[in-house]
């Protein structure tokens, strides 16, 4: 195995600890040894943390656009659950509850317990580069 295969199945098996686990996500009848598929993988899991989505969440809930925020949560589960990312879905529920019920601090609560999640993989991945 080569060196950046290695470094990436490390950083791959270290994401877990995250709740992000290649093994359940669209990419798990792929030969997940494969250079080429855990690059992907950990491509779109940037891609997901970096997308407008968890902005636009924000600013929705900020201005209490209850269906827009809807809507919002709704792809981020969707995509969370397609790339394995099992840790984001109880802030997410949290946060379709909150919408349903309208209650804006409930909210903005999980949203803050989402945001910290994601920081500290995006913080941990930067670093592993």
């Amino acid at each position: 195995m080569s060196d950046a295969a290695h470094m990436l199945m490390n950083k791959i098996e270290n994401l877990k600890r995250f709740g992000i686990d290649i093994s359940n996500s669209k990419f798990k009848n792929n030969d997940l040894e494969d250079v080429r598929v855990m690059s992907a993988y950990i491509r779109e899991v940037m891609e997901f943390f970096g997308s407008f989505d968890f902005k636009r969440l924000e600013q929705t809930l900020a201005n209490a656009q209850w269906q827009a925020s809807a809507t919002s949560i709704t792809r981020l589960e969707q995509k969370a659950q397609e790339l394995g990312i099992n840790s984001f879905l109880k802030p997410f529920e949290g946060i379709r509850v909150s919408i349903i019920q309208k209650n804006m601090r409930s909210a903005r609560q999980s949203l803050v317990v989402a945001n910290n999640k994601k920081s500290q993989i995006i913080r941990y991945i930067g670093q592993s580069r």
